[in-house]
């Protein structure tokens, strides 16, 4: 198990014992209008974890709705009280994979894909 320390000062680790996070936000982010969906999975387990698909914009004026651009949705854990799915734990030792599905049909310079995450140490 792992302490609490901050490495970039070199100072010793100390404080109370964490064995990893509880995850409460994950959001994919790809770019359109080649992406087409985002997983992510606990790979010890094959657990899915979160998968994000996006909504493309049409163009109608509304906000957040500029033609072509995409809208992706986060994954959210917290209480099932709110509606939530409850918080993932996930390990200091816990592998990930992410799959990200493409449609090369649509050019775009600077494909990537990436994981923006939040959690709570336990």
């Amino acid at each position: 198990m792992l302490h609490d320390c901050d490495t970039r000062t070199g100072s010793s680790c100390t404080g109370t014992r964490k064995n990893g996070i509880n995850l409460i936000y994950a959001s994919g982010h790809c770019h359109a209008p080649s992406c087409l969906s985002m997983e992510l999975y606990n790979a010890d387990t094959g657990d899915l974890i979160c998968e994000v698909k996006p909504t493309i914009g049409q163009g109608t004026n509304a906000r957040f709705d500029e033609k072509n651009y995409i809208a992706l949705a986060p994954c959210l854990f917290g209480s099932e009280a709110d509606g939530l799915i409850p918080p993932q734990f996930l390990s200091y030792a816990t592998n990930l994979m992410s799959i990200k599905r493409n449609n090369n049909t649509n050019g775009h310079l600077g494909e990537m894909a990436s994981w923006q995450m939040r959690g709570v140490m336990v």
